[in-house]
């Protein structure tokens, strides 16, 4: 057993929505690795955070673990794809939980928001990986201070370590989620980038 699988197994809990996690597994829909969503309920739990802006509902998986920290919390969602937006909005009133959720089916890049800046805890960045920049410019003035920014996928599958990539649209996608990683690294918030799940980073506004 190598280092990565003791510690994923030390961190193995209890899955709250077998069935949406199967059916991921099964159609090959993207999910959070296991150990990352660890984390982010961790922070959540931590920071007390209760109201959520979710940048890719896919499924709902994620939107569903959100809510299961507290109780009194509220997520906006939002995915551009139909398919994935009805089996969530499914998922949730499966787990009633639709009272607590604001779900959009649109575009994030171009959706105009109509809340308030600073009025969220936790702005969760989990879509088109190439969007990250625009995504965290967008919607980070939503984000109160003191709150959190987490972004998945930093890590791409190991691409963005990778130099010698034939594939032209995987190399352009590991240029802008490196440029966006550096331009994190470079920026006066406090960022810190974790090697877990497919990499995490989770930024403090401040």
């Amino acid at each position: 057993m190598n280092i990565e699988q003791y510690v994923k197994d030390l961190n193995a809990v209890h899955e709250l929505y077998p069935e949406i996690y199967s059916y991921a597994m099964e159609h090959h829909v993207p999910i959070i690795d296991g150990d990352a969503l660890s984390v982010l309920k961790h922070l959540i739990k931590m920071s007390g955070a209760r109201k959520y802006l979710e940048i890719g509902t896919a499924i709902g998986y994620s939107g569903l673990h959100l809510l299961s920290v507290f109780d009194d919390s509220h997520l906006i969602t939002i995915e551009k794809q139909s398919e994935m937006f009805d089996i969530a909005r499914q998922n949730f009133e499966k787990y009633k939980v639709e009272d607590r959720v604001e779900a959009y089916l649109d575009d994030a890049k171009t959706l105009d928001l109509s809340i308030d800046e600073q009025s969220l805890d936790l702005l969760f960045i989990d879509a088109s990986k190439g969007n990250n920049q625009h995504f965290f410019d967008k919607y980070s003035p939503y984000v109160k201070e003191n709150g959190l920014i987490i972004v998945d996928n930093i890590l791409l599958r190991g691409l963005i370590a990778d130099d010698n990539i034939e594939n032209r649209n995987k190399r352009k996608m590991k240029e802008k989620v490196a440029s966006f990683n550096q331009n994190m690294s470079n920026s006066s918030y406090a960022t810190s980038f974790l090697p877990i799940g497919d990499g995490l980073l989770v930024i403090s506004k401040s």
